[in-house]
């Protein structure tokens, strides 16, 4: 069971370009049910990437949709899981009976909080994508 704050790691997924994608992390930033398009959901979430090095970070910093997050900024439970940046701007709903995933750590209640109000600042400027996946 996970719940708001969240860190999960799903087994795999079907990506925007129909590819299978493998282990992806994300935080969960509400466990509420609901339906969008006829399909279910219980999770929805906000992608993390990670860093590949000081360039990626500052040009992935760069825009609006990005906020940092480090390694401790929460409790980490993956050594995977580096210091990276969260894609605000993209909310993924999921189907926890549809999909495996693992709670690998929770973010602080600061990190949280910068999240969703950062999400309703972009919400504001139309700048939002919602990918439902189902699988």
């Amino acid at each position: 069971m996970c719940k708001i704050g969240d860190i999960i790691a799903i087994k795999k997924f079907i990506g925007d370009d129909n590819a299978l994608v493998n282990l992806h992390y994300f935080v969960v930033i509400s466990d509420e049910k609901g339906c969008i398009g006829g399909l279910s959901f219980d999770i929805v979430s906000v992608d993390m990437s990670s860093f590949k090095n000081n360039d990626h970070r500052a040009n992935k910093l760069k825009h609006i949709e990005n906020i940092e997050i480090r390694t401790i900024d929460g409790k980490i439970y993956d050594e995977k899981i580096k210091s990276g940046y969260i894609k605000v701007d993209q909310l993924f709903y999921f189907n926890k009976r549809k999909i495996q995933y693992f709670v690998v750590g929770q973010v602080d209640g600061d990190v949280l909080l910068k999240i969703l109000e950062h999400l309703d600042y972009l919400d504001s400027l139309n700048l939002v994508k919602q990918n439902i996946y189902n699988l």
